[in-house]
C-alpha cells in the first residue's frame, strides 16, 4: 500500500511541481510559539525539539490506529496521502531550475547569483559572491534540495509510514523556517535521519552515472561522522557525472545532466521497491 500511495504522490508531484494547497507550515510556526510561551521552565533544546516534532508525530500516530481499528482503511489511505504530500519539499523546484539555468545561458552572473540563494542549504540565504562560490555553492545545494524534496521523504515513508514521513519533514522545517537559529539539535537529527538515504542515492547515482569515479569520490566518507549530507551529494554528483571537483563546469547542461542523474536514481529505487512488494 506504501508503494502505491508513494506512485501517486510522485505522479501528483511531477503533474502540479509546486503543492502549496497541502504544504501550508503556518501551523508549525504557531505551535513553535505556543510552546515558547508555555515554556518557563529553561526546558532543554533538546526536549523542546521533542516537544515541537514528537507531539504532532504521535498523534498522528494515534489517529492511524484509530483507523486501522475501525477498519476505515479508505480514510487511512487518503490520510496517508496527504501526509507525504505534504512531507515533501517546498517551491516549485523545477521553475527555479529553468530560471537559473536560463542565467547561465544568458552569462548572468548577478541573476544567477539571485536565483542559485533558493537552492541554498543554509536555510535560504544564498553566500556565494563569485562565479566560483556560485558553483561550489550550487553542486552542494542543487542535489540537495532535490534529494530532500523526494528521495528522502520516499524513504522514510515506505520503510516507516508517514509518520516518520511527518517527522523529517517537521526536523527540514525547522531550520528553514528559522524556528530557533541558536539550536543545533535539529541540525544534528537531521543529519541522522539523512545519513542512510543520502548515501543509498550516493550509491544509486554511481549505478545509473560513472561507477567507478562515484564509488571513487565517496569510498572514504561512505562511514564518516562530519560530511554533511550537501557535501556527500557533491561528490557523488561528481563523481557519477565522470569529473573531478575542479573539471566540472557550471553551465545549463551539467545542471540538467544533475537533474537527469537524480531522475534515473530515483526510477531504478521505485523499480526497487516495486520488485520487494511484489516479492513480499
Amino acid at each position: 500500500m506504501n508503494f502505491l500511495i508513494a506512485l501517486i504522490a510522485i505522479i501528483l508531484l511531477e503533474a502540479y511541481s509546486e503543492l502549496g494547497f497541502v504544504q501550508r507550515d503556518g501551523w508549525l510556526r504557531k505551535w513553535h510559539k505556543a510552546l515558547s510561551v508555555l515554556d518557563t521552565s529553561g526546558r532543554s533544546s533538546l526536549m523542546a525539539l521533542a516537544l515541537l516534532i514528537g507531539a504532532p508525530v504521535l498523534v498522528l500516530h494515534l489517529v492511524f490506529s484509530a483507523l486501522a481499528q475501525q477498519n476505515m482503511g479508505l480514510i487511512s489511505f487518503l490520510l496517508e496521502l496527504l501526509i507525504l504530500l505534504y512531507a515533501l519539499g517546498r517551491g516549485n523546484l523545477d521553475t527555479q531550475i529553468v530560471l537559473f539555468t536560463s542565467d547561465l545561458q544568458r552569462d548572468d552572473l548577478q541573476a544567477a547569483l539571485h536565483d542559485a540563494a533558493v537552492f541554498n542549504t543554509a536555510y535560504r540565504e544564498g553566500r556565494a559572491e563569485t562565479a566560483e562560490d556560485l558553483k561550489a555553492e550550487v553542486f552542494t545545494a542543487l542535489p540537495y534540495r532535490i534529494f530532500e524534496r523526494s528521495f528522502v521523504v520516499i524513504f522514510w515513508f515506505f520503510f516507516f509510514g508517514a509518520p516518520a514521513a511527518l517527522a523529517y519533514r517537521l526536523m527540514a522545517l525547522h531550520g528553514d523556517l528559522g524556528l530557533d537559529s541558536k539550536d543545533c539539535q535539529a541540525v544534528k537529527w537531521l543529519w541522522l535521519m539523512e545519513w542512510l538515504p543520502v548515501r543509498l542515492l550516493g550509491l544509486t547515482v554511481g549505478l545509473v552515472g560513472n561507477f567507478s569515479k562515484a564509488a571513487g569520490s565517496t569510498r572514504q566518507l561512505i562511514f564518516s561522522r562530519r560530511i554533511g549530507t550537501g557535501d556527500f551529494l557533491r561528490q557523488a554528483i561528481k563523481g557519477a557525472l565522470g569529473e573531478s571537483d575542479s573539471s566540472v563546469p557550471l553551465n545549463p547542461l551539467t545542471i540538467n545532466a544533475v537533474v537527469s542523474l537524480f531522475g534515473r536514481a530515483m526510477t531504478a529505487w521505485l523499480v526497487i521497491i516495486a520488485i520487494l512488494v511484489i516479492l513480499s
